[in-house]
């Protein structure tokens, strides 16, 4: 992350501050392709209380490459409820890292939640970055589109 804070602080003990980011947001968004500039200025976004924030859904899965096509598709759901869940549809993907914290294998779980994330301008578009409770994600792309749907709809 180049702005986010998501830093360990103790056994099971992180401290999460969007606000560099949040602060830096309006001379980045007019470089964002729109779909991403939706998204990363949406308000409920880095707001913890919301429905729609980003922190602490959980990656449904995570696939190691974009379609020949080049695109790429991440859902998200909250740990046991019956409330919005994200899809996050990339077009035009460049790269795709997934990295484990520990060099290992990446577990999904309850526990491996998105802490934060931060969309970046990039030559090709913009860059999503996600880090998760015990790895990061980072997909460089052309654009992104986020939607909100009901579980089960």
């Amino acid at each position: 992350m180049k702005y986010a804070v998501v830093e360990q602080q103790g056994q099971g003990t992180v401290w999460h501050d969007p606000s560099p980011y949040v602060s830096k947001l309006p001379e980045l968004l007019p470089a964002l392709p729109s779909g991403a500039r939706a998204f990363a200025s949406h308000p409920e976004h880095y707001d913890f209380s919301a429905p729609r924030c980003i922190k602490d859904l959980r990656p449904q899965a995570l696939p190691a490459a974009a379609d020949p096509l080049g695109q790429y598709e991440l859902h998200f759901a909250w740990s046991g409820c019956e409330e919005d869940a994200l899809t996050i549809r990339y077009t035009g993907v460049k790269s795709v890292q997934i990295t484990a914290d520990d060099g290992g294998p990446i577990e999904l779980s309850d526990f491996n939640s998105v802490r934060l994330d931060e969309v970046l301008p990039d030559d090709a578009g913009c860059s999503h970055e996600l880090k998760l409770t015990t790895a990061t994600v980072r997909i460089v792309c052309a654009d992104l589109r986020a939607e909100w749907a009901s579980v089960g709809a």
